[in-house]
């Protein structure tokens, strides 16, 4: 399993574009078990091992939170506006 894109994986089946996927399709009130209800089926993600490490990439990153059970994007400059 590849975090980035190399001349072997491309960026689509990379766990970064995993992450890109999840957070293109998150939803409100998307807790992780919707998500990854309505996401297994992508020929991307595939499995919940990469669709895990790719939450855990998103988290890491700041981008996202989880505010009671519910998966909010927390995009950089958002409370500023």
């Amino acid at each position: 399993m590849s975090v980035l894109p190399n001349k072997y994986i491309s960026l689509d089946f990379s766990i970064l574009g995993v992450a890109s996927i999840i957070a293109r399709s998150l939803q409100p009130n998307d807790t992780v078990s919707t998500l990854w209800d309505r996401l297994s089926s992508d020929d991307k993600i595939r499995t919940f091992d990469r669709f895990a490490s790719a939450l855990t990439l998103l988290f890491a990153a700041r981008l996202l939170d989880l505010d009671g059970g519910v998966l909010r994007l927390s995009l950089p400059g958002a409370s500023e506006r």
